[in-house]
């Protein structure tokens, strides 16, 4: 058996993580004036995800977590700064858009790099397997 006899299994650190990367990630984004997942939209568009449906689809367990039906209304303050243009379900990042998600990842990338000290990156893509692969198995069993 993977599992030893304790409280703190996978689920309570992928909970405690999950609390402490929303926590930590909006503080490094302060200055920018966006939070964890408003950075992850941010992201998602600047890197070629071009509708909110596509969104959606990409973040759909944080939309569960977040208690959201869209992320349309993010969408849509990214179009109200100026950073987004937003046709129907189209998304376009602007010119303002790309130099707020530079400014931000910087700060994110700088934020992963001391929350991941002392793991190698062998580490971390083999945990990030590990996962990949529970959630599959969760899938595969209908509990996801």
């Amino acid at each position: 058996m993977l599992q030893q006899n304790t409280t703190k299994r996978i689920g309570y650190w992928l909970l405690l993580l999950h609390q402490a990367f929303d926590a930590a990630t909006t503080t490094a984004l302060r200055d920018v004036g966006i939070d964890r997942r408003q950075w992850q939209v941010l992201h998602a568009i600047n890197i070629g995800v071009a509708t909110v449906p596509e969104i959606d689809e990409a973040f759909a367990p944080f939309l569960v977590a977040d208690r959201e039906r869209s992320y349309r209304p993010v969408v849509e303050d990214f179009a109200a700064r100026g950073w987004a243009e937003l046709d129907g379900d189209a998304i376009t990042p602007t010119e303002a858009g790309v130099a707020a998600h530079a400014r931000a990842e910087v700060l994110v990338n700088a934020h992963a790099d001391k929350q991941l000290r002392g793991i190698t990156q062998e580490e971390f893509l083999a945990a990030n397997d590990v996962l990949r692969r529970i959630a599959e198995n969760m899938r595969d069993n209908g509990s996801l």
